[in-house]
């Protein structure tokens, strides 16, 4: 089950600590959309505006894996509503893939499809 919809201010997630991340997000919106990492120390970490397909990146996760994502419009001038959620692909108990799921709605038609994010990685690397 999904969570939200919730405001796109700063919803916090953990990642695995000292990990590559790979994100990737598309658009399909009139309006400008914003989404940007940041660390708990408000350190941003990436920033994607405008209107996408952005090219899968990546970055090595903080010690601590505690960050906040925030989906929005215009360079974050307002906040837009978020569904999201966390899966794993695993055999019994042991995860090998974890990808964050955020799809947003900008306005009112309550559709969801404006923008999409995804954060993800593999708990083995090498």
């Amino acid at each position: 089950m999904s969570n939200g919809p919730v405001s796109g201010n700063g919803i916090q997630i953990t990642l695995p600590p000292n990990l590559k991340i790979y994100y990737s997000g598309m658009t399909q919106a009139a309006l400008s959309q914003f989404i940007q990492l940041k660390d708990m120390s408000g350190n941003v970490i990436f920033t994607l505006t405008g209107s996408g397909p952005w090219q899968p990146q990546s970055f090595t996760s903080n010690s601590t894996g505690q960050y906040k994502v925030y989906i929005g419009t215009n360079n974050g001038a307002a906040w837009s509503s978020v569904i999201w959620d966390d899966d794993a692909l695993t055999i019994g108990s042991t995860v090998y893939f974890n990808v964050f799921s955020f799809v947003s709605e900008d306005a009112g038609d309550q559709d969801f499809n404006d923008s999409y994010l995804s954060i993800c990685w593999f708990q083995f690397q090498g």
